[in-house]
């Protein structure tokens, strides 16, 4: 009885493409980015009295920062 085997290039090769599906796979690549970036801070100067502002670039939602300093930007009531 003859048996068949597959040459050993392409084991190696069915091995590697495995290992890295399996890296892929655990490390959740392909996944939804995180949003970075998608708060940014603007700070005027007028006659002496900072206004700052935190923007929410992804739905636009401009916020001042007075007494809300430290809050979460879904906390921050604004002016």
């Amino acid at each position: 009885m003859k048996t068949m085997s597959l040459p050993k290039g392409v084991a190696y090769f069915v091995a590697g493409l495995l290992l890295a599906l399996t890296l892929v796979a655990v490390t959740g690549a392909g996944g939804e980015a995180p949003a970075v970036g998608r708060y940014q801070m603007e700070i005027t100067s007028r006659n002496g009295f900072t206004d700052i502002f935190v923007i929410d670039t992804a739905t636009g939602a401009i916020k001042y920062v007075g007494k809300d300093e430290g809050k979460p930007f879904d906390q921050i009531h604004g002016k």
